[in-house]
């Protein structure tokens, strides 16, 4: 979706965008063909609304990238089969005209103008002894918005808002606004809507609630601290923190891998998930993120964990002297767990798989125990071509938010100011580890909580922006980044993506940030 398509196929592509379904989404995502629908006749009832609604769930999507969200954290390196395109963005040397970014920046604009015009438009339904779905809706997507504003301003900084419908010429043509502050007041403001108006829990598993709203309003307060330095937002990050912990209907699941198989999808651990499914009848079921893998179960692989992750996991083992199962869960090496029944040294090839039967392309024994794969998301509890039933398909949902990142952040947001608070949410998340009880003090506990996210979120799209908003990407890459990677980073220009460059082009009233200019 483009800012600055004229108004009448705007209009259309807007419709289109809106009322379309995902083949991918879960039951209640499921939405009436748009063929017959027209904005006149359509959000004439509150059904028609909810499901207008619903196309804002497979619109999130947008916000996970895998490689560009996570090729430059430090926890995954290169492989021989990334292309040109990905060895440049990898080592910042990518340019506007490169594209690297410009699906998040159209894919999350496209979840604001769905957002927009559902609400812009939700008063020509009859709610009449419905308000209190009205209310619901509205907060519903009053989140999407807002979500889609915190990833604007950590992705891209001061970029346009827009909260309506475009109407005239400007706002085809929107500037961007005064500066990334009021981007992340829109989603503050959205937030803090959503958060009033959404229940604790769901009937439909995977709709927003009210954890989530207050969890990601957190996570937006604690990156505009980091980001643009404004410490005093910490206290607010930590309140909303606070308030998702005292909901008392999540913990940590005993099971770390629990999280990234699709039988335990929705687990209460999650706060926020993607609900991704297999749709039987079209195309051939695949282990989700097949991506970036592995070799036999993955395709245009690009990324594989890193040395430096690998002896950061392997560090600290647990009281009884093992690998900590987030190490064990996370990486496919030769040390590790076997992978659907192939230890790492009989890989060769690859993972070969016949008929649900795993094996590897050296089964002799003789390949190589050097470096690893991705474990994580594959759904190690299957067989290797994934069983596919009517109740569940093989794809994993993603996991937006997890209960391990409000302990985290919570910690982090009251490591100056309460370290009894902060050390009792690290002891959980070590606790899950099995880990040795440990107490930090206020000279080594951010140090800790850096460490805990690189265990909890490796792969996890995550990292990269920790180390931006910590202010630490610079001193990482000269820890333990590449050569071409300490040359080209710059510390302002790679704050923030640049503006895709056909946006630029294709509306005058918007400027590209300065620093990629």
């Amino acid at each position: 979706m483009r800012i600055y398509i004229k108004k009448s196929t705007f209009q259309v592509l807007v419709l289109c965008l809106m009322f379309v379904a995902s083949s991918c989404d879960k039951d209640f995502l499921d939405t009436q063909n748009p063929n017959a629908i027209t904005s006149e006749t359509f959000f004439r009832t509150p059904k028609q609304v909810q499901q207008a609604v619903n196309t804002l769930y497979p619109a999130i999507g947008a916000i996970r990238v895998l490689f560009e969200q996570n090729a430059r954290g430090g926890d995954a390196e290169l492989t021989s089969g990334a292309f040109d395109v990905q060895v440049a963005y990898f080592n910042f040397q990518s340019t506007p005209q490169s594209g690297n970014s410009d699906g998040m920046y159209e894919g999350v604009y496209s979840m604001i103008y769905r957002a927009n015009t559902i609400l812009a438009n939700m008063e020509k339904a009859n709610w009449a002894d419905n308000e209190a779905m009205k209310k619901e809706l509205e907060a519903e997507a009053l989140f999407f918005r807002g979500v889609g504003y915190f990833y604007l301003a950590h992705l891209f900084g001061t970029v346009p808002i827009v909260t309506r419908p475009a109407i005239t010429n400007e706002e085809f043509n929107p500037v961007k606004a005064g500066s990334v502050d009021e981007v992340y007041d829109q989603a503050i403001s959205d937030l803090k809507i959503a958060k009033e108006g959404l229940p604790v829990t769901q009937t439909d598993q995977g709709r927003a609630t009210k954890g989530a709203a207050m969890g990601f309003l957190g996570k937006t307060y604690l990156y505009r601290a980091g980001y643009l330095g404004q410490n005093n937002f910490k206290a607010l990050a930590a309140a909303e923190f606070k308030a998702v912990m005292d909901l008392g209907i999540y913990a940590l699941v005993p099971n770390f891998e629990d999280n990234f198989t699709a039988a335990n999808e929705n687990n209460k651990e999650s706060v926020f998930e993607l609900q991704l499914g297999y749709n039987g009848g079209i195309g051939t079921p695949t282990q989700h993120r097949s991506f970036n893998s592995l070799p036999g179960i993955g395709f245009e692989i690009f990324l594989r964990p890193s040395k430096w992750l690998m002896t950061t996991m392997g560090a600290e083992k647990t009281s009884d002297n093992k690998y900590d199962p987030r190490y064990l869960q996370t990486v496919y090496f030769n040390d590790g767990l076997p992978l659907f029944g192939v230890p790492y040294n009989e890989l060769g090839d690859g993972i070969s798989c016949n008929n649900g039967i795993s094996e590897g392309g050296l089964p002799d024994g003789s390949g190589t125990t050097v470096g690893g794969w991705w474990r994580k998301y594959l759904n190690v509890n299957l067989s290797c071509e994934p069983a596919v039933s009517e109740e569940r398909g093989s794809d994993n949902n993603e996991r937006v938010m997890r209960y391990a990142d409000i302990l985290l952040m919570y910690a982090e947001s009251v490591a100056e100011t309460d370290l009894t608070a902060a050390n009792a949410a690290l002891l959980q998340i070590r606790n899950r580890a099995h880990l040795p009880v440990k107490t930090f003090t206020a000279a080594n506990i951010m140090e800790e909580i850096r460490k805990q996210r690189v265990m909890e979120f490796a792969y996890e799209n995550m990292l990269y922006f920790d180390l931006i908003r910590w202010g630490l990407l610079k001193q990482a890459l000269e820890d333990h980044g590449t050569e071409p990677q300490r040359e080209n980073y710059d510390e302002v220009k790679h704050k923030y993506f640049p503006i895709p460059s056909s946006e630029i082009n294709n509306n005058n009233n918007l400027e590209q940030n300065d620093a990629w200019k």
